[in-house]
């Protein structure tokens, strides 16, 4: 009988490790970045990938919430 997973590619050679802190700080502060290494890593190293991509929409939340403050004080 055939083996039903046999067209289904291989992939014993991705990666499980998670991003470096420091280009976790780097997507938080620089979400554009983080969008880069997503997309760099998002083949190879899925959970690297994950992270950068959540700290990225995790800066770019906070940046929106500080910008909105910052300008409603203005207005006063």
């Amino acid at each position: 009988m055939n083996d039903f997973n046999q067209n289904y590619p291989n992939n014993n050679n991705q990666s499980n490790e998670d991003l470096h802190v420091g280009l976790k700080v780097l997507s938080f502060c620089i979400p554009l970045a983080g969008a880069i290494i997503y997309f760099v890593k998002k083949d190879k190293e899925p959970v690297a990938a994950k992270s950068a991509c959540t700290f990225a929409l995790i800066g770019l939340g906070v940046n929106i919430v500080l910008t909105v403050i910052r300008l409603m004080t203005q207005g006063s």
